[in-house]
């Protein structure tokens, strides 16, 4: 009898636990960035703009198990006036990450794009932007971090939809055209940094 595909057999594992965790996202584009979080070198850098309680960041965690791959979730985790009525959700994140088993994956930054990216030194190998859905705050995610982007590395937006406008413009205005690869998963827009792909898993 054959062996179930390794990734499959760890997301039928970790979806139980994922969907214990609150958040904004659909089963199939959680399962979307899992795969992505899976697919990339044992040693990959994975930066996620965007958190709250870390829905999805579990579900790129479960994607680095066994592996040295490393989830920085980075979010203020104190939600904004627009977008958020609930405050100070970091100890929530936390906890949720540590019952999925998953927080030698995951290291939480607390503060915005711009502040955590002034000191970012790392290359990243994929770049998941989920913040504020302002126009100006989409294109600050994506300033602070993108240059840091490995070449060939993914970088993926959620909320690239007609129901989030100011998001679209950004994506559509500025953001495609500097990606090749470009594709649309829902409401995840990605593409790849121009440059040779890393050797996957």
């Amino acid at each position: 009898m054959r062996e179930m595909n390794p990734a499959v057999r760890t997301w039928d594992r970790a979806w139980p636990l994922i969907d214990s965790v609150p958040g904004l996202l659909y089963k199939m584009e959680e399962r979307w960035l899992f795969d992505a979080a899976w697919s990339l070198p044992r040693s990959a850098n994975i930066v996620e703009v965007g958190s709250f309680k870390g829905r999805s960041t579990c579900c790129l965690a479960f994607g680095c198990t066994g592996t040295n791959k490393h989830v920085y979730a980075v979010d203020t985790f104190d939600g904004n006036s627009w977008d958020f009525a609930e405050r100070g959700f970091l100890e929530d994140f936390r906890q949720n990450v540590s019952r999925c088993g998953l927080s030698r994956y995951v290291t939480p930054l607390v503060g915005s794009s711009n502040e955590v990216g002034k000191g970012w030194n790392k290359p990243i190998d994929l770049l998941f932007i989920d913040g504020s859905h302002r126009y100006e705050d989409v294109l600050s995610d994506f300033s602070a971090f993108f240059p840091h982007v490995a070449q060939g590395g993914i970088v993926a937006f959620h909320d690239v939809s007609e129901y989030w406008p100011e998001v679209l413009k950004a994506w559509h205005e500025v953001i495609k055209g500097q990606l090749t690869e470009v594709g649309y998963f829902n409401f995840i827009g990605f593409g790849r940094k121009p440059g040779p792909k890393k050797n996957f898993r």
